[in-house]
């Protein structure tokens, strides 16, 4: 067994890397033929293209200025085009949750009376009810919210600071025409205009990483009291984000800021040293306070996250591959039983020995590989540069070490998606900037080859982009289940009425190869901040004796029953709406 799952993890690697291959060699085949056929145009193209990048570089806060607006409207744009989504996925609703709570004047709302029958996936309602999350996905949705009604605004606002950032950042490593590139890049990459349009966060994350990673370049030029606060507030938000990759990433590149401070100790005086660390000082401080208030108001322990709470609440499968399971908790619900017990305790008994380890490492380096370097990968081009880069002594390598050793430590998670990698999206846009500027230095038989690359890789991924936009236009066409889902709340609110609604469901599907039943990463179980003026409340079906208790405690609202069976990814013919009728015996 051991055998056989070796040789399919390698397998699977194996068949990335050809994937990669054919595409290298068909971008190749078709620079090729445009450098022989146009070589005179691509250089004009190229010249005009240069020029622009250059007029913004020359002046950084207008580029940063720009990239920050642009963002902001293309995000709008695809807001407004193709449809403000509801929220899908349990990771949206717990951070819609958060967002609630902070408009409400409140780190944390009381746990219900009746918590068992709100139980939800990442969701805390004992001791507490609110999010599990970090709460700076859940700030910037309450922003959006609190200013536009709609939280969604938020999103754009965190995704436009995060390409700001990254834009500020690159000019402390490149050349400002190529650090203005890395920053338009940035807003158009799918992977940040998917974030500005959905709540699970990443765009946070790749801010604070941004701050980080430029704030240690800018202080190894001039060691200033505001790159050092710059640096102590990115590290904040990575950690108030993502406090794991977020610790990591922030180690590796202090690590190297450390090294190089100790390594020209003669150009560091001692007031330059306090002026530094003083304020970064302050910041970290007054962080920490925060931190371990929030911990307090949520956990009743300033050292214990909400998220380490509600793990050893729920969860059976561990954060890292090397730990142990933990003891199966009582559950009071067929659903997040089987959430955790079979969907999230497969993808870690997956990664249990060394071939195991390997498909998934091959799956999670696929997946990383779609969201970064766009669908049909066409940002490998630039970073096929990078042997090229790495020759160069000292900081030109830096980047791609920190993304190294950064890889190593997430392939120790259980999980991976993009949000998780988020931290280092300045280091990648980096990579690929750098990348551009080596190639459109390259000369084959006395034409601008390299011009010629630059130019297709760059309208390649424009129309990825696109793309992506028409792609997203078409999923919200389709009308899931979280549609009909608003749908019900619109419907039910509009009487002026409150409304109770018991979910049931007839039976639950933790892998799509089963053929029917309610996915479980498709829950109705989600409510605001306030449970007792909501005009609609979704609680989970335990049994008509144990409703009984709970309808006595929700008097004067009308009951209903809603039956779903909505399964994972099924084909649009395949949806069966769920099933909202009246409360037997309810009013």
């Amino acid at each position: 067994m051991l055998s056989w799952r070796f040789k399919e993890g390698v397998v699977k690697i194996g068949q990335f890397l050809m994937k990669i291959i054919i595409v290298a060699g068909i971008a190749v085949l078709a620079i090729l033929t445009v450098a022989f056929i146009w070589p005179r145009t691509a250089s004009t193209v190229f010249r005009a293209f240069e020029r622009l990048m250059g007029c913004l570089g020359r002046r950084r806060a207008l580029a940063v200025l720009v990239v920050g607006m642009l963002s902001i409207a293309i995000n709008a744009f695809v807001t407004h085009w193709a449809g403000e989504a509801p929220p899908h996925i349990h990771d949206e609703f717990a951070n819609l949750l958060a967002a609630d709570t902070f408009l409400h004047g409140r780190l944390a709302n009381p746990s219900p009376k009746d918590w068992e029958f709100f139980e939800s996936i990442h969701v805390l309602v004992t001791p507490v009810y609110a999010s599990k999350y970090p709460p700076m996905q859940g700030i910037m949705l309450a922003i959006g919210q609190g200013l536009t009604g709609h939280p969604v605004v938020g999103m754009w606002l965190s995704v436009a600071l995060a390409c700001a950032a990254i834009c500020w950042a690159l000019f402390a490593w490149l050349p400002p025409r190529w650090a203005v590139l890395g920053g338009l890049l940035a807003v158009f990459h799918p992977m940040l205009l998917k974030w500005g349009q959905v709540y699970w966060g990443g765009a946070e994350a790749m801010l604070g990483g941004a701050l980080v990673a430029g704030a240690v370049r800018y202080l190894v030029k001039r060691r200033q009291a505001g790159y050092a606060v710059a640096l102590a507030v990115g590290m904040v938000i990575l950690a108030l984000s993502r406090p794991f990759e977020g610790l990591v990433l922030s180690l590796i590149l202090v690590g190297f800021l450390l090294i190089w401070l100790l390594g020209n100790r003669e150009m560091l005086g001692q007031a330059e040293l306090i002026q530094m660390a003083v304020p970064a000082a302050v910041v970290l401080g007054l962080w920490i306070g925060w931190q371990g208030y929030y911990n307090m108001r949520l956990t009743g322990n300033p050292a214990k996250l909400p998220y380490m709470v509600y793990e050893e609440q729920y969860a059976v499968a561990p954060f890292f591959i090397w730990q142990k399971p933990r003891p199966e908790p009582q559950y009071r619900h067929e659903y997040i039983k089987r959430h955790f017990v079979d969907y999230a305790m497969k993808e870690y008994l997956a990664q249990q020995s060394i071939g195991g380890f390997l498909k998934q490492t091959a799956v999670k380096i696929r997946r990383l590989g779609r969201d970064f370097l766009g669908r049909f990968y066409v940002l490998l081009v630039p970073l096929l540069a990078l042997p090229w880069v790495v020759r160069r002594r000292g900081w030109p390598r830096v980047g791609l070490v920190a993304i190294v050793i950064f890889g190593l430590a997430l392939a120790q998670e259980t999980w991976m998606w993009d949000r998780y990698a988020a931290p280092i999206g300045a280091l990648f846009f980096l990579l690929v900037a750098w990348g551009f500027r080596h190639w459109s230095l390259w000369r084959c038989c006395g034409k601008p080859l390299g011009r010629i690359v630059v130019l297709l890789v760059v309208a390649g991924f424009l129309a990825q982009s696109a793309l992506w936009i028409k792609v997203r236009k078409a999923e919200l066409a389709k009308k899931d289940w979280e549609w009909q889902r608003a749908e019900i709340i619109k419907k039910l609110s509009s009487d002026g009425r409150q409304h109770l609604v018991f979910v049931r469901y007839p039976k639950v599907q933790a892998d799509p190869s089963e053929p029917s039943g309610q996915s479980v990463h498709n829950d109705w179980v989600h409510n605001g901040a306030d449970l007792i003026s909501a005009p609609v409340l979704w609680v989970r079906d335990m049994g008509a004796e144990a409703n009984r208790k709970l309808i006595q405690n929700y008097q004067g609202r009308v009951l209903w029953l809603l039956e779903a069976e909505n399964r994972y990814d099924p084909p649009p013919n395949e949806i069966k709406p769920a099933v909202l009728r009246p409360y037997p015996d309810g009013r």
